[in-house]
């Protein structure tokens, strides 16, 4: 009677008691928290990229240096490839990886120079000092003696000359095809083969060369050909009735 006893007793104590609670793990909410601070970082990114104000230039170029100088961006796209589901197509990080690692065109994302309202656009025009119908390669852009004028994109200073046409001049060599060119000038700032970031201040409004008063010459070249500068500006102009 004793063995079936402690036979049956051990029996009972090796049972797995099903029936006992168990506390259920306590949801992680970590992935929320941090989807939050990255939606977060993202908008206050984009605001201050869509402002155009220096704070915007500044993140800009922030962020532009960091993906295309700082970053190893094939170390990262080799990452996600092994983590990432077989049915994805990496192909798509190499295109990802070809556009960051390319230089940013400036012609893409060119500023303004100063502030100020266009009294000559790009064109042909009746020059309103010597009164003869010419090409005009650039934009006049009105302000005032003094103002501060800054660099359209980043580049280096490719030239500081005088003309007799525009006066004092800066030119700013951004890639092997384009060119901005300053002209009017007062004070430089720079010197030549300085390098230069967007929105550096490079030189000072004047009146030198062939002007009835202070103003901007801003001349955009691409392959030695001028084009319109206000197809690669960013923001508005006010017209000529300061509106």
């Amino acid at each position: 009677m004793a063995k079936l006893w402690h036979r049956w007793k051990s029996r009972w104590d090796s049972r797995d008691y099903h029936w006992q609670y168990h506390r259920d793990d306590e949801v992680d909410y970590g992935w929320l928290k941090q989807a939050a601070v990255a939606a977060l970082i993202f908008s206050a990114v984009y605001i201050a990229h869509v402002s155009e104000t220096v704070v915007g230039r500044v993140v800009d170029d922030g962020i532009r240096y960091i993906l295309a100088t700082e970053t190893d961006f094939a170390y990262l796209a080799d990452w996600l490839a092994n983590y990432a589901p077989r049915t994805f197509d990496t192909t798509v990080l190499k295109r990802v990886q070809t556009t960051v690692s390319r230089p940013a065109d400036p012609l893409m994302y060119m500023s303004k120079p100063v502030d100020g309202k266009i009294v000559s656009p790009f064109g042909w025009r009746t020059h309103p000092v010597l009164k003869q119908q010419m090409l005009h390669e650039g934009i006049d852009i009105e302000a005032p003696l003094g103002a501060s004028v800054k660099a359209a994109a980043p580049g280096k200073v490719k030239m500081v000359t005088d003309s007799a046409q525009h006066g004092r001049v800066v030119i700013i060599e951004h890639s092997q095809e384009v060119e901005t060119i300053y002209g009017h000038l007062g004070e430089v700032l720079v010197k030549p083969n300085e390098p230069v970031s967007q929105g550096q201040v490079i030189a000072r409004v004047g009146k030198t060369g062939i002007t009835a008063g202070p103003l901007l010459y801003f001349e955009v070249r691409e392959k030695g050909k001028p084009i319109d500068p206000l197809t690669r500006l960013k923001g508005t102009f006010p017209d000529k009735e300061g509106k």
